[in-house]
């Protein structure tokens, strides 16, 4: 029994094909929680902190520098509240700051 080979598809296609199966789905937790977190936290602090993963209730932040993990710690009940609404889905309990790398 003889195969049948295929001709090779043009990779821009299959990329193409992908990209809008991805476009279709929407945002995905990351986008929306980094999405939440940009408007709570509001300011210069977007720039120093960002969201890294949300683990049995709790998000975890990575900031910059000492300096942010001590605002955002300060600021922490209301970012809580804010997040608490905003992501009601993912049923967020606490928030934990750690220094890390935000780029």
């Amino acid at each position: 029994m003889r195969r049948t080979t295929k001709k090779p598809e043009d990779i821009k296609a299959i990329i193409v094909g992908i990209i809008k199966k991805i476009e279709k789905q929407g945002p995905g937790k990351k986008e929306i929680i980094s999405h939440a977190w940009e408007q709570a936290v509001g300011g210069k602090a977007i720039t120093h902190s960002r969201p890294v993963e949300v683990k049995k209730g709790i998000l975890v932040i990575e900031v910059d520098s000492s300096a942010w993990l001590y605002d955002l710690t300060v600021k922490k009940q209301f970012l809580l509240g804010e997040l608490k609404k905003k992501l009601e889905a993912y049923n967020i309990k606490d928030i934990r700051f750690r220094i890390g790398d935000v780029n």
